[in-house]
């Protein structure tokens, strides 16, 4: 019994020694790799040879120094089973080197290990180089779907491989909210650049968060004379179609709920002008500080007008300030402002389909700036009937 325990004591002995010139050997190693000299750093690396962090600064002196890094590469890959980063480096210099079919197993091992963002982009980039566009486009997808953040450059390299948004977004853009977001404004940003079939996909979503950047599309797309996919936009953002028959004013008396964007009324905002819709009457006020502009556009709406075919416009005003004219097509009339409400109508060909009708202000010749205010209701748009119609 007594000879047992003597064996274990020495057994324990030996441990703890072992153990204490293994923590003397880390030290020492430690202490080596912290002093960042190419010589130390090669000695940490033969006292630790599996320590991924030793190999690493190594791998990197070694190639500063123009030698072959490749073999630490391959080391580090195999004590790091689940780290992308040398298996990426070690694929982009057998690409440089020529070795495609090297550079593409290490790139795919990067992604096998590693299913975040880097590895997916590189391997995009590499099919892209090679021009494998079948590749391509999936990795590109598969990257875009684990993205975050600014996302400018993964688009501008689609944009590169096929300048069609219709194609980026049936083959690249994945069905991720943020995407698809980030997508529509990046083709508002290009020219040129048509968001209308992404804006429309991203309507379907219902999501508020999405107004900006859906009235932003929206709205070019109206005054581009695109009312079919504005108009597939407007309804998704959850509003009646713009009327097609009778009059073809969105909110005539300015009623709630007020857009600002689309097929509804906009009111320019400018300096010295104040816009306040009223509720009793139903109306917009208008009102200047006589510090405004000499001419401004103060508020347009786009109508579905068709080209070559004759309407008239009317309307109630009232109020003191002078010097406002509706514009349509290619005709104007001025507006008569009392303290009762007057009616005005102007009469017009519309230039094209789907124009706008303007109310403007321009301070008149030898006249000082209008001050005070005016109000607005009761806007129609009607078409005519030609004699050989009635």
């Amino acid at each position: 019994m007594d000879f047992l325990r003597r064996l274990a004591g020495a057994a324990a002995l030996a441990a703890m020694g072992a153990a204490g010139w293994f923590s003397l050997r880390l030290a020492r190693a430690d202490a080596e790799f912290r002093k960042g000299t190419p010589e130390s750093v090669a000695r940490a690396v033969e006292m630790e040879p599996l320590n991924a962090a030793y190999l690493t600064l190594r791998a990197l002196q070694v190639e500063y120094a123009g030698g072959d890094a490749r073999p630490l590469l391959e080391k580090i890959a195999r004590v790091t089973p689940y780290t992308s980063a040398p298996r990426i480096k070690l694929g982009l210099e057998a690409e440089t080197r020529g070795d495609l079919g090297e550079a593409e197993k290490w790139l795919l091992d990067a992604a096998r290990v590693d299913h975040q963002y880097e590895p997916r982009w590189t391997l995009a980039n590499f099919y892209f180089r090679q021009q494998r566009m079948e590749e391509f486009w999936k990795w590109i997808r598969s990257a875009l779907v684990v993205s975050y953040g600014e996302r400018s450059a993964a688009f501008d390299l689609c944009w590169r491989a096929s300048p069609d948004a219709g194609v980026i977004l049936e083959r690249a853009i994945p069905d991720r909210h943020e995407v698809l977001t980030a997508f529509v404004w990046y083709l508002m940003a290009r020219d040129p650049g048509d968001a209308a079939e992404a804006a429309i996909r991203l309507s379907k979503a219902h999501d508020s968060s999405d107004a900006a950047v859906l009235n932003t599309e929206m709205d070019r797309l109206v005054e581009a004379g695109r009312r079919a996919a504005a108009g597939e936009v407007w309804r998704n953002l959850g509003h009646a179609d713009p009327p097609k028959n009778g009059n073809l004013v969105v909110h005539p008396d300015f009623e709630a709920a007020r857009v600002g964007h689309g097929f509804d009324w906009r009111l320019i905002e400018n300096a010295g002008v104040n816009f306040t819709p009223l509720d009793t009457p139903m109306a917009l006020r208008i009102s200047f500080d006589g510090m405004q502009p000499q001419s401004c556009l103060l508020v347009e709406q786009f109508v579905g007008v068709e080209k070559g075919k004759r309407y008239v416009l009317r309307w109630e005003a009232r109020g003191s300030a002078t010097g406002m004219e509706w514009q349509a097509g290619a005709e104007s009339g001025m507006v008569r402002v009392g303290e009762d409400w007057m009616s005005g109508e102007l009469g017009f060909v519309a230039a094209k389909d789907g124009e706008a009708v303007e109310l403007r202000y321009a301070r008149p010749l030898g006249e000082a700036r209008t001050e005070g205010l005016i109000e607005l209701r009761h806007i129609a748009l009607l078409k005519q009937i030609s004699e050989e119609q009635k």
